[in-house]
């Protein structure tokens, strides 16, 4: 109390001249009120009136205080009180009198005033001033916050009434969770008022989490981690007026110091968003289809052509052979044409042997013989054009495969061995098959200078895009490994049965 008393000292002293109005029609008695507080060292400035008017003329946003006889000719103190509390309802008000009886001085301080002094104990006047200037500045401080307060409420009223999604509360303490507030999203997202809501919580709370919601209560009532944070997707049925099929939920807990947790929580329509997925998805499976079905026409017209070149080209190429022959045997003896022949002869040779090699590329009639002969093939074949060692390993001697999947995996690997050879400057490589009842694994793993990840991803490396599509196409997946001694690997999986991967794919 002392330390409060000092403070208000300081303040009236120290600070520029506190303003008193004071009602007093007696020149002396006001006099010896101002020098009572000069006496006291406070530093003051004194405005006198008598009447009504003048007190509404001197009350300005200085006046600190109004001291008030209790009554002058045709004005009281309680008509001061009046017009000081219209002006001002927490403006300090004291009353000094000579006379006042116990009534009249019930009835003042009922009426709003601070404290009543008689004139014959002014010592009371500092005291009752200073606690009569405290308690103003609280109120008027708390007047502020209210006003603040009142202020903050209305800008987060407004600013949750045009979000886009649904603001709520919940408040829990033990196992108990109760709905405190929603706002006007809820008439938006699903049709519903809010206080509709706050009626029925359930009408809320039933749609936005997983069934059952009471689950959910448990989840979030037990949930004690400071500034948890919990977040949810829900499909729901739409309503007629309001057309959310799916909803994110976001909620963040927080503990107030009453031990009470309150989740504050969001729900957006995710409808939008989910749609595109779905779309998204369905997109991909066209393309993934549509890029199966041109890998399956791209084959069969390689195969078309292969079967033209070796029944038509070929065909040619082997009757000009023996045409030739032929003419070497009726020509015998005659150098000159003898010579030309022969040349002929070898064009005719390189010609055949031109055709098999696009016919193999086009369509390899090793695949015939099943996958691991044709792989077998493909990594000696590589070994001897490239000069680069290459092993093969496969985990049986037969493995049965559909024909889209051999021609995949020999592709894949004729791919994969083209890369080994353009970019990867190795000296040995190595191709192993593995089959499952279920699935097929090829691995093509070389020991040259590696890949690094950002070419992986350009965009302009269609060999990798490729593969990617092609293992794709039928279910499988197709993987990029850098060693970190070196080397790359490509990963492939395919399954058995296109039947298996569509079992797969429904079990995810």
């Amino acid at each position: 109390m002392r330390a409060t008393l000092c403070a208000m000292e300081t303040i009236a002293t120290a600070q520029s001249p506190l303003h008193l109005v004071v009602v007093e029609d007696s020149t002396s008695d006001f006099e010896l009120l101002l020098l009572r507080l000069k006496a006291m060292g406070w530093h003051t400035r004194l405005t006198r009136v008598e009447t009504g008017e003048e007190l509404r003329a001197a009350l300005t946003a200085t006046c600190a205080a109004v001291i008030s006889d209790h009554q002058l000719p045709g004005f009281g103190s309680l008509e001061a009180l009046a017009i000081v509390r219209e002006f001002d309802r927490y403006l300090p008000f004291l009353v000094v009198s000579g006379t006042i009886g116990q009534e009249v001085a019930v009835a003042t301080m009922r009426a709003g005033a601070d404290d009543y002094i008689m004139k014959d104990d002014l010592g009371r006047l500092t005291p009752s001033l200073q606690r009569a200037l405290g308690v103003a500045a609280t109120r008027r401080r708390q007047r502020e916050a209210e006003a603040e307060l009142a202020e903050s409420e209305a800008r987060f009223r407004a600013l949750a009434a045009n979000l886009p999604g649904i603001v709520f509360q919940l408040q829990g303490k033990g196992n108990a969770l109760a709905l405190v507030y929603v706002n006007e999203g809820s008439r938006r997202l699903f049709g519903i008022a809010p206080g509709d809501i706050m009626t029925n919580p359930d009408l809320l709370l039933d749609r936005l989490a997983p069934e059952p919601w009471e689950d959910m209560v448990t989840v979030l009532a037990a949930e004690q981690t400071p500034n948890a944070y919990v977040n949810w997707v829900r499909h729901i049925d739409p309503r007629p007026n309001a057309g959310a099929e799916w909803i994110e939920v976001a909620a963040r807990a927080r503990m107030l110091p009453s031990g009470v947790r309150i989740w504050d929580c969001v729900a957006y329509d995710v409808t939008p968003q989910k749609r595109a997925e779905e779309e998204l998805v369905q997109s991909r499976e066209e393309l993934r289809d549509l890029a199966s079905h041109l890998t399956r026409v791209r084959e069969q017209e390689r195969e078309s052509i292969a079967r033209d070149i070796h029944d038509d080209v070929g065909s040619t190429l082997n009757a000009v052979k023996f045409d030739v022959a032929w003419l070497k045997g009726q020509l015998r003896g005659q150098t000159v044409v003898e010579a030309k022949l022969a040349d002929t002869d070898q064009l005719v040779d390189h010609a055949i042997h031109a055709a098999t090699r696009i016919m193999h590329d086009l369509r390899p009639g090793i695949l015939d013989e099943g996958i691991v002969p044709a792989l077998e093939w493909q990594a000696r074949s590589f070994e001897r054009r490239m000069g680069v060692s290459c092993g093969f390993a496969s985990s049986h001697e037969d493995i049965v495969v559909e024909p889209d999947c051999a021609i995949a995996v020999f592709r894949i690997c004729q791919e994969a061995l083209n890369n080994v050879a353009k970019h990867a400057k190795a000296s040995a490589v190595m191709v192993t098959l593995v089959a499952t009842d279920e699935r097929l694994d090829l691995e093509v793993r070389d020991n040259g200078i590696g890949v690094a990840p950002d070419h992986m991803r350009r965009m302009d490396r269609f060999g990798l895009r490729g593969m990617r599509e092609r293992a794709a196409s039928l279910g499988g997946e197709l993987n990029v490994a850098a060693h970190e001694n070196g080397g790359t690997s490509i990963l492939l999986w395919l399954p058995r049965t296109r039947g298996a991967a569509a079992s797969d794919e429904s079990a995810a």
